[in-house]
C-alpha cells in the first residue's frame, strides 16, 4: 500500500534563519548564508566559504547536532498541535558512518541528548538512519510503516548534520571537493537540522502531502572510476512517478541537492533526459537550496520538503506538483513526489 503522508508542519534551524518562516522567506529571495571561515584551504591558504549557524554557544559532535536540531524539532511539534514526543515516534537521518569528522556516538547518543535539550522521553519506535542525504528518506518509508500498521497517528521525520569541522574539511579539501582555491567543481560545507511532521493524508485535507516515494542504489558512486549514466536516481524517480501516477510531465518543478559539484549536475541531467521526453511549455525549474544554505547532508530532504510544502500554501509555486531527489555519497538515491492539496 503507498500511505500518501499529510506534511502537517515543519521546523528548521539553518545559516538562513532559526526558523522555517525565515529560512524559507530568505530562499524564496534568493539570499545566501554562505559566509568566509577562519580556517584556510590546502591549496590557497584562503578562508573556506561556508554556511555556519551562529549559535550562541558552540560545541562539537553530538552536542552540536543535538542544538542544531532540537528547536527545529520543537517548532515542528508546537506548529503540528498533534502531542509531544513521549506519544510521536522521532526519525532521525544522519551521516553515513564513512563520513569524514563524523561524530562517532551519533546513533548511540543523538536521541538522548534531543531528549535531554527537550526536557521529554522518547516515543519507543524513534530511531536514526545513518544514510547521508538519503537517510529521510528511508525515514518517511519507516514513518509510512509506522502510520499504516497502527502504532502512530503522526510522525516527525527530521535530519540533522554538519560539514563545519575541521577533519571534515581537511578530508573532503584533499580530495577536491570543495568549492576553495583552485577547484570550481566542489560543494560549499553547511550544516543544518530540519524537521517535518507527517501523519495519514486525507482526501480533502488542506496539507501538501507526499504521495509516492521511490528508491534505487546507484553503482557508480561519486568515489569511483565508472561511468556515471545515472541509472539509480532514475530508477528511484520512476518507482515514485509510477506509485503516484504520473509522469515526469506532470511535474510543474524539481528540488534538489544539487551543491555545485558536476557529479549531481550530470546525474540530474541524465534522468531528465531519460524520463522527460515529451514537450513543454516552459522548462521544468529547479530549485536547490544548498546554493544558499551550503551542504547540509542528511538535513536536505526535510528541508526540500518544508519548501515545496510553503511554496504550495503560499501560492509561489510553479504548479501543484513537484519531484524532490536526492543521492548520499555512498550510492543510496531516492525521490519523492509531492502534492499541493
Amino acid at each position: 500500500m503507498n500511505l500518501q503522508l499529510s506534511l502537517r508542519a515543519s521546523g528548521l534551524v539553518t545559516a538562513l534563519g532559526y526558523n522555517a518562516p525565515s529560512t524559507l522567506a530568505a530562499l524564496r529571495a534568493g539570499i545566501s548564508g554562505v559566509r568566509t571561515q577562519a580556517w584556510a584551504d590546502l591549496e590557497g591558504g584562503e578562508p573556506y566559504r561556508c554556511a555556519r549557524v551562529d549559535l550562541p554557544q558552540r560545541w562539537g559532535g553530538v552536542a552540536l547536532l543535538a542544538d542544531l536540531l532540537s528547536p527545529a524539532i520543537h517548532e515542528c511539534l508546537q506548529g503540528g498541535g498533534a502531542g509531544g514526543l513521549a506519544e510521536i515516534p522521532l526519525l532521525v537521518g544522519v551521516s553515513h558512518p564513512s563520513r569524514p569528522g563524523r561524530a562517532a556516538q551519533i546513533e548511540a547518543q543523538l536521541l538522548a541528548a534531543v531528549a535531554e535539550r527537550l526536557e521529554t522521553r522518547l516515543h519507543p519506535d524513534s530511531r536514526t538512519f545513518a544514510a547521508g542525504q538519503a537517510g529521510c528518506a528511508q525515514a518517511l518509508a519507516h514513518a509510512r510503516e509506522l502510520i499504516a500498521g497502527g502504532r502512530a497517528s503522526h510522525v516527525l521525520v527530521a535530519g540533522v548534520d554538519s560539514y563545519i569541522d575541521r577533519e571534515t574539511l581537511r578530508a573532503y579539501d584533499r580530495q577536491r571537493r570543495l568549492l576553495c582555491t583552485g577547484n570550481s567543481n566542489g560543494f560549499l560545507p553547511g550544516e543544518a537540522g530540519a524537521a517535518v511532521l507527517v501523519s495519514s493524508h486525507v482526501a480533502g485535507a488542506a496539507e501538501p502531502y507526499v504521495a509516492s516515494g521511490g528508491q534505487a542504489v546507484e553503482a557508480a558512486i561519486i568515489e569511483s572510476n565508472s561511468p556515471l549514466r545515472g541509472q539509480g536516481l532514475a530508477q528511484a524517480v520512476r518507482q515514485a512517478l509510477s506509485s503516484a501516477g504520473a509522469t515526469m510531465g506532470d511535474m510543474a518543478f524539481r528540488l534538489s541537492d544539487l551543491s555545485g559539484e558536476h557529479y549531481k549536475f550530470k546525474e540530474a541531467l541524465l534522468v531528465a533526459m531519460r524520463l522527460d521526453r515529451g514537450e513543454r511549455a516552459q522548462p521544468l525549474p529547479m530549485w536547490h537550496p544548498i546554493e544558499h544554505l551550503g551542504e547540509v547532508g542528511a538535513a536536505i530532504l526535510p528541508c526540500l520538503l518544508a519548501w515545496a510544502g510553503h511554496a504550495m500554501r503560499e501560492g509561489y509555486a510553479p504548479g501543484v506538483r513537484a519531484l524532490c531527489h536526492v543521492g548520499s555519497d555512498t550510492g543510496e538515491r531516492a525521490a519523492l513526489v509531492v502534492r499541493a492539496a
